[in-house]
């Protein structure tokens, strides 16, 4: 099974969901901004996604993937307050209802954890979420 096939459905369809959700529009505007790169003089709070990582993870007559995924927070309010209320946000968005996958099924979607930081320009918080996604095809058999 080729586990980047996965990858850009669980991409386009976290991007959808999170285009789409009021409460992250409250937060980062609408439309939000959700950004692969950030503009060099971006509007704050923001977010950009950050590294992702697929691997075949299939048993039995099973195929499954698993991938790790990386968003990041931006923000230049001046305490933490903002930082953590997108982090919960998100964290409240995509562990409530599974992703729309298509033929392939969200197994399970973990965070595995989340961090908070000032960066050295002394102005920016940047807040990271890591979660973990388990897909299984309904489309592939394991021979």
């Amino acid at each position: 099974m080729n586990p980047l096939i996965h990858s850009k459905t669980l991409i386009e369809a976290l991007h959808t969901r999170l285009s789409q959700d009021p409460k992250l529009q409250a937060v980062l505007g609408t439309p939000p901004r959700l950004y692969d790169h950030a503009p060099q003089d971006p509007i704050y709070p923001y977010l950009t996604y950050g590294a992702m990582r697929s691997e075949d993870i299939s048993a039995d007559d099973t195929a499954l993937s698993a991938h790790t995924v990386n968003l990041h927070i931006w923000s230049r309010y001046a305490g933490r307050m903002e930082a953590v209320t997108i982090l919960t946000e998100l964290t409240q968005i995509l562990e409530q209802t599974p992703l729309d996958l298509g033929l392939s099924k969200q197994v399970s979607a973990n965070i595995v954890y989340t961090d908070i930081f000032r960066t050295p320009d002394g102005r920016t918080l940047h807040g990271i979420l890591r979660i973990n996604y388990t897909i299984q095809s309904e489309t592939e058999v394991m021979l």
